[in-house]
């Protein structure tokens, strides 16, 4: 049987600040999301430090997702090599939800990260996990 596909559910923007990947998504977000989110990043690798680069999460308006979303986006952080990421959780609709739900993925694969609820106290941070040595 052949996999349906769906519109892309949920927004996002990414740019690149001295080897710190800014992600910023509204959602709720659909495994199609995800799987053009995937597809945007291997595009910005060639702009970073593949050995040492960090991402920023900006989590906006209700950024939840499916479970089956949140399943294929556990298994692509597992393919991942980042440091470190922060997740802002400032403008999520639900941020205790939404916290449990990315700590669950983040832990599942092994990345470390970490919530925040804005992007200054999330930058240093990551500036912090980028200067040590791994």
């Amino acid at each position: 049987m052949k996999k349906r596909s769906f519109l892309s559910h949920g927004s996002i923007n990414i740019t690149v600040d001295n080897d710190v990947i800014i992600i910023d998504i509204g959602g709720p977000c659909n495994t199609e999301f995800f799987e053009r989110m995937a597809e945007q990043l291997a595009l910005i690798r060639p702009q970073v430090n593949i050995n040492n680069y960090t991402g920023l999460v900006i989590l906006r308006n209700e950024a939840l997702a499916t479970p089956e979303a949140m399943a294929y986006f556990t298994g692509y952080l597992k393919t991942v090599q980042v440091r470190a990421v922060a997740i802002n959780l400032q403008y999520a609709d639900t941020p205790s939800i939404t916290q449990d739900m990315c700590k669950k993925a983040y832990t599942e694969s092994g990345v470390r990260h970490q919530f925040f609820f804005d992007n200054l106290s999330a930058t240093i941070w990551l500036r912090d996990c980028m200067a040590v040595a791994e």
